[in-house]
């Protein structure tokens, strides 16, 4: 073998080999960069709440959740804490004195500045999304259950499903469903449909059965309001 013809073979052995490395780290960035965004969701999620703490021995915190999400403020270094957030008419002192509502919620996407104390930034709401999540409107849903068979289930009230919900509906509140979980391990490979009154608590729900490992999720997005709405059935 002539020596220039060895020399041209070494390049592009080196070519191949950059190239199969920028390939690994290119996979790794993507796999690190999906835990990044995931880990950059404030909070935790407890009896379908949202906790997020505001820590007032700071000046500014910024936070990221879901629309859709049941915010229940915590307070770090200090007993109470003033929260006002104008833009979700969110105006009180927290905790909140007993028999009140602890939480508030965040029906749409945006960015919601708000003060607590000194405390001051904004909370940032995104749409949930995922391979194994999607969203159906009411007349997509009838077509979907008509079609597909799958598994419904109504996240509310006990009260709210005894007042009318979907034919063929199992109930499992939101507030519960992280203990009850095991209940639909069955159904992981199967259509799940959910939701709500208006498709904010099924959004938290669809979160949750994500990452319980549900592959195919589809969430009601304006819950039954849409339903009604639409002319489609309640049952009792």
């Amino acid at each position: 073998m002539k020596f220039s013809t060895f020399v041209l073979l070494m390049i592009a052995l080196m070519l191949v080999v950059s190239a199969c490395g920028s390939g690994g780290d290119s996979m790794a960035d993507k796999s690190s960069n999906g835990q990044q965004e995931e880990s950059s969701v404030s909070g935790k999620i407890e009896d379908g709440l949202r906790v997020l703490t505001f820590n007032t021995q700071q000046t500014t915190q910024n936070f990221r959740i879901y629309r859709g999400d049941y915010v229940r403020p915590e307070i770090e270094g200090s007993a109470s804490v003033h929260l006002v957030i104008e833009s979700l008419e969110v105006d009180g002192q927290y905790p909140v004195a007993e028999g009140s509502k602890p939480y508030f919620k965040v029906p749409v996407v945006g960015v919601f500045p708000y003060t607590a104390g000194s405390l001051s930034g904004v909370i940032e709401a995104v749409d949930l999304t995922a391979a194994t999540y999607s969203e159906v409107s009411a007349s997509e849903a009838s077509r979907l259950i008509a079609t597909l068979d799958p598994v419904i289930l109504d996240v509310r009230t006990d009260r709210e499903f005894k007042d009318g919900h979907i034919a063929n509906s199992l109930l499992i509140p939101v507030q519960v469903l992280k203990l009850r979980a095991a209940e639909l391990d069955e159904y992981k490979d199967r259509p799940v449909f959910i939701y709500c009154r208006s498709g904010n608590r099924s959004t938290v729900a669809s979160r949750m059965l994500i990452e319980k490992g549900f592959t195919q999720v589809i969430n009601l997005r304006d819950g039954v309001n849409d339903w009604k709405r639409s002319g489609y059935e309640l049952v009792k």
